[in-house]
């Protein structure tokens, strides 16, 4: 472990055992869960790690008992506890977010025992982390903290004159970059270049710093300079950025009309799920060609941190759809397959991307995959939709 993230790990440990509330963003590959992962074996059994992502599927009162049944035992054995809530943005922007943010604020607020928990919540950089109209915002109660930044006599007293270059202030960076034998940095930013999500993050939150250069600590936000950790300082631009610039440049709002060339369609799609934790891809049709559609999943899903949740019809006019075709489709990283049941299948006549926040109306799967002359075929945004699709998706058969 570098050394200055050791020292940020037992800064941070003492200040939730004081009771602290805190929040750290970061966008998607640089250590959020890594980060957490050591907070928690720093503080040991008194410490509650819950991460966003599990929480979305379960019932309000599972989500509760998720968390409170072991900060009470921790209470009672240890006179206190921390809760590292990982992902909490992926959380608070599920079905059931608003009355999981109403909870925790009650909880560590005004609760009985919201003085014997510190807590930590880490969220990206260009997500919302809090839900309008839902009882009192718990990140207004919240500290926000930068992660482990180098010091310039840091870099000088550790010979990482290098590391700074190529990634500034970023300790989490210098670590990853060190912890191997050979210095491989540019392995490092190719990672970087290829994780649209990571890409998106970065131009959601610090667009206006990217083009400036520099960071401005008294004009950029937090979520911004947290943002440009490892690409900005307040002096210019490192190499990570510069390796960058073309990627952090380009504009994600491109012409809405569908690609007819495989590779177009895979850097448009893999646009469109980028800046989202998990999408709902509803089409009837799904699974008309499971070999093409496998094929095409498996290309987006190395370039983004994307989890995909295909949902097509049992039937096509001709066939019914095998488990072994959706075991085919289901072993791949990041994507689960099921099927619409047969009430929704009657309903769902449109192809839809759910991205949790409105989200895409989207040509049918033939074109996407490739298999299909786009035409006239486009991908159109939408606010909403006429349909809960997480309510579908609960419904939805396994096969």
């Amino acid at each position: 472990m570098h050394r200055i993230v050791r020292t940020w790990i037992d800064e941070t440990a003492y200040q939730l055992i004081g009771g602290q509330r805190l929040l750290l963003r970061l966008s998607p590959r640089i250590g959020k869960s890594h980060l957490m992962g050591l907070l928690a074996e720093e503080l040991g059994s008194s410490a509650v790690l819950v991460n966003g992502a599990d929480l979305s599927e379960l019932s309000r009162e599972d989500q509760r008992s998720r968390i409170e049944v072991p900060l009470m035992a921790a209470i009672e054995e240890h006179g206190s506890a921390q809760l590292i809530f990982d992902s909490y943005d992926r959380a608070i922007m599920g079905p059931k977010g608003a009355r999981l943010q109403s909870w925790l604020s009650s909880r560590l607020i005004d609760g009985t025992h919201a003085q014997d928990v510190g807590a930590i919540f880490t969220a990206r950089c260009g997500t919302e982390v809090t839900r309008i109209g839902a009882g009192s915002p718990l990140m207004s109660r919240v500290t926000p903290m930068d992660p482990p930044r180098l010091q310039l006599e840091d870099i000088e007293a550790d010979g990482e004159s290098t590391i700074h270059e190529w990634f500034g202030e970023s300790a989490l960076l210098a670590e990853q970059a060190s912890s191997s034998e050979n210095f491989e940095p540019i392995a490092i930013a190719d990672r970087f270049e290829q994780d649209l999500s990571y890409i998106d993050d970065v131009q959601k939150a610090a667009s206006t710093a990217i083009v400036r250069g520099y960071v401005d600590r008294e004009r950029d936000s937090f979520a911004a300079r947290c943002a440009a950790y490892g690409l900005l300082t307040e002096q210019g631009t490192t190499k990570l950025h510069d390796r960058l610039k073309p990627a952090l440049a380009e504009n994600s709002a491109n012409d809405p009309r569908w690609p007819g060339d495989w590779e177009a369609s895979i850097a448009r799609f893999s646009q469109l799920v980028a800046g989202a934790h998990e999408v709902i891809w509803s089409d009837r049709y799904m699974y008309r060609d499971i070999q093409s559609l496998r094929a095409f999943l498996k290309k987006v899903t190395e370039r983004t941190t994307c989890s995909i949740r295909l949902l097509g019809g049992q039937t096509l006019s001709d066939r019914s759809i095998s488990v072994a075709e959706m075991l085919l489709i289901n072993s791949l990283a990041f994507v689960e397959a099921r099927w619409m049941t047969d009430a929704d299948y009657r309903t769902l006549h449109d192809r839809h991307l759910d991205t949790g926040a409105g989200g895409w109306v989207v040509p049918q799967v033939h074109v996407i995959v490739g298999k299909q002359d786009p035409g006239s075929a486009v991908a159109a945004p939408t606010a909403s939709f006429g349909v809960d699709y997480s309510a579908v998706w609960r419904r939805s058969l396994k096969p």
